[in-house]
């Protein structure tokens, strides 16, 4: 269950449902190509932007230790702590 601290969001935009029902937000989800839908019991709704990730790649974000690891190696390369190896001599 998700929680939502209504204090977090504020209005961006008032627009109109069409006669079929659609519901265009053009720029206030720009780049935005999935979401969770959540309404809650007074029928409010929140739209979640998602990103999905490959499967082939989730076991990273399952396994805290190598993405922390993954993330330190970001980090040193972003601060230039890099090394050459010769991948002959591994």
């Amino acid at each position: 269950m998700v929680t939502i601290n209504r204090d977090e969001f504020f209005e961006v935009d008032s627009r109109s449902i069409d006669e079929r029902n659609r519901l265009t937000l053009g720029a206030v989800m720009r780049g935005v190509k999935r979401v969770r839908v959540l309404q809650s019991k007074q029928g409010e709704i929140l739209l979640q932007p998602l990103i999905e990730i490959p499967a082939s790649e989730i076991w990273l974000w399952q396994n805290e230790e190598a993405l922390w690891e993954v993330l330190e190696g970001f980090k040193d390369a972003q601060e230039g702590r890099t090394s050459k190896i010769d991948l002959d001599q591994l």
